[in-house]
C-alpha cells in the first residue's frame, strides 16, 4: 500500500538534515566558491601576462604580435569550457550530497564520481522529452517532468542503465503526479523568495535538493517492496 507523503514532514525532515550536516554544506559551498574564484583569478593573470609579453612588450612588428587575438580567443574558450563544467557538475554535487544526507551516509563533499556523466546524459534526455511534451501541450510536459524527476537521483544512487533509471522513476511516481506538481510549485516559490536576497540562494538550492532526496527515499522504499513482491510471486 502506498505511503501518503506529507509536505510538512518533507520540509521538516529536510530542515533537520540540513542542520545536522550544516558544517559539511558550508565546506562544500566554500570549496566551490574558492575553486571558481581561483580559476577566474588564474585566467585573469594569464591574460595579463599574454597582453604584456606578446603584445605590449613587442616594440617592433614581431611575429608574436599577430598571435595576440589567437591567445585571447583560446583563453576565452578555455574559460567557457570550464564554466560549463562548473555549471553542470556543481548542481549534481548538491544532489549527491543530499542523497548522502537522507540515507545517513557520509557526505561526498566535493567529490566527483563516475555517475555524474550518466546523470548529465540522463538529464539531457529528460529535458528533451519534457520540452517536446510541453510543445504539444503544457500538461503532458508537466506530468512527464514529474514522472521522470527521480531518474537522475536513481542513477546517482545506483548507477547503471539510464533506461532502467527512467523506468524506476516512472514506477516510483505512479499515483503521485499532482502531489509532485504541488511540491515543485512550493520549491520554486522558495527559490524565488530566497533568490531575491542573493545570500540565501545556496540555502534554497540545498533545501530543495534535500526535499527531492527525501521524496526519492520514501518512494524508493516502496519501489523496492514492489520489486520484492514481484520476485516472490515469480
Amino acid at each position: 500500500m502506498k505511503k501518503r507523503l506529507s509536505i510538512k514532514n518533507l520540509f521538516h525532515e529536510s530542515w533537520n538534515k540540513f542542520l545536522i550536516n550544516i558544517t559539511n554544506w558550508l565546506f562544500l559551498y566554500g570549496s566551490q566558491i574558492t575553486m571558481m574564484a581561483s580559476f577566474l583569478l588564474c585566467c585573469a593573470m594569464i591574460l595579463a601576462l599574454i597582453q604584456y609579453f606578446f603584445i605590449d612588450a613587442c616594440l617592433f612588428s614581431c611575429a608574436l604580435k599577430s598571435y595576440g587575438k589567437l591567445f585571447t580567443m583560446s583563453m576565452v574558450s578555455i574559460v567557457s569550457i570550464f564554466s560549463i563544467f562548473f555549471i553542470v557538475s556543481f548542481p549534481i554535487m548538491y544532489r549527491q550530497n543530499a542523497l548522502d544526507c537522507v540515507f545517513n551516509r557520509p557526505m561526498s563533499g566535493f567529490d566527483i564520481n563516475n555517475r555524474f556523466f550518466s546523470y548529465a546524459v540522463a538529464m539531457f534526455f529528460y529535458w528533451t522529452l519534457v520540452i517536446s511534451g510541453s510543445l504539444l501541450f503544457i500538461l503532458p510536459g508537466l506530468l512527464l517532468a514529474q514522472r521522470w524527476r527521480f531518474a537522475g537521483l536513481y542513477l546517482l544512487d545506483h548507477g547503471g542503465n539510464i533506461r532502467r533509471a527512467f523506468r524506476a522513476s516512472w514506477v516510483m511516481t505512479r499515483g503521485y503526479s499532482w502531489f509532485l506538481v504541488g511540491i515543485s510549485m512550493i520549491q520554486w516559490l522558495l527559490f524565488l523568495f530566497c533568490g531575491s536576497t542573493v545570500i540565501f540562494v545556496l540555502f534554497a538550492l540545498t533545501i530543495n535538493r534535500l526535499i527531492d532526496a527525501n521524496m526519492y527515499k520514501l518512494l524508493h522504499m516502496e519501489f523496492d517492496k514492489d520489486l520484492s513482491i514481484c520476485s516472490c510471486e515469480s
